[in-house]
C-alpha cells in the first residue's frame, strides 16, 4: 500500500470552536481567582466542533494519516484528560478513531516536525509557525484565516488539501511541495501576516 502524506490538526478554534467560550468566561474565571478561563476546570470538556469538522476528518482520513497536535493549559489539569474526552467523545474509542494513539501534546509543536507533514492550525503560537519550514520539508496552513480556510469553504481548505494528498501520491515529492503546487494551482496561500495576527484580550 502506497505511503499517505501525514496532516497534523490543532484542536481549539480548528476542529473544537473554543475560543467563544473562553472570551465569554472571563467574568467567571475573575470570580474565580483565575487568571484566564482557560484555567477554568472542565471548561474544555463540552465544547463543540467547528461546523463541518467531524465530516472534514471523516473525509480526510482516505488520503492521510492524521494526528492531533494540539496545546493544553499548564495550569489546567483538567484541559489535557478534556481533550482526550472530547477526541473519545467524536471520533470514538477504538482503532476505528483516526486518531488512537495519535494524539501529541506539546507546548512547543515546533518538535513534531522530525518526520515532515502539514499542520493546521488556526495561530501561529506554541511553535505552529515554525512548521513553515523548506529544509524539513513541512508547512503551516492557518486555518479560517481567511474565507476560504475553513471546513466549509467551497473550493477552498478540504480542496486544497485533496489536491495536495493527490499530488504527494502521483509525484513522490515532500507534503509541502505538494502543497506549493496545489495552491499555486488554486491561487491559494497557506496562511496570513504574522505582523497582523491579533490575540484574544484575555490573551
Amino acid at each position: 500500500m502506497l505511503k499517505k502524506p501525514k496532516l497534523f490538526l490543532d484542536m481549539d478554534n480548528t476542529l473544537v470552536d473554543t475560543l467563544p467560550i473562553l472570551t465569554a468566561s472571563t467574568e467567571q474565571a475573575a470570580k474565580m481567582g483565575l487568571e484566564k478561563p482557560d484555567q477554568i476546570p472542565d471548561i474544555f470538556r463540552h465544547l463543540k466542533p467547528l461546523p463541518g469538522a467531524l465530516d472534514s476528518v471523516k473525509i480526510l482520513s482516505k488520503y492521510y494519516d492524521l494526528y492531533i497536535l494540539s496545546t493544553a493549559p499548564w495550569f489546567n489539569a483538567s484541559s489535557w484528560s478534556n481533550k482526550i474526552e472530547w477526541l473519545n467523545e467524536y471520533f470514538g474509542t477504538d482503532e476505528e478513531s483516526p486518531f488512537y494513539k495519535r494524539v501529541i501534546m506539546t507546548h512547543d509543536k515546533g518538535l513534531a516536525r522530525a518526520e515532515g507533514g502539514i499542520l493546521i492550525d488556526d495561530r501561529p503560537y506554541h511553535g505552529a509557525a515554525k512548521w513553515d519550514d523548506e529544509v524539513s520539508g513541512t508547512a503551516w496552513v492557518q486555518f479560517d484565516y481567511n474565507e476560504k480556510m475553513n471546513w466549509m469553504a467551497e473550493n477552498g481548505l478540504m480542496h486544497l488539501l485533496i489536491q495536495t494528498a493527490q499530488i504527494f501520491k502521483a509525484q513522490n515529492v515532500s507534503e509541502r511541495e505538494a502543497l506549493i503546487q496545489a495552491s499555486h494551482a488554486m491561487d491559494l496561500s497557506f496562511h496570513g501576516s504574522l505582523e497582523h495576527f491579533e490575540k484574544a484580550n484575555w490573551e
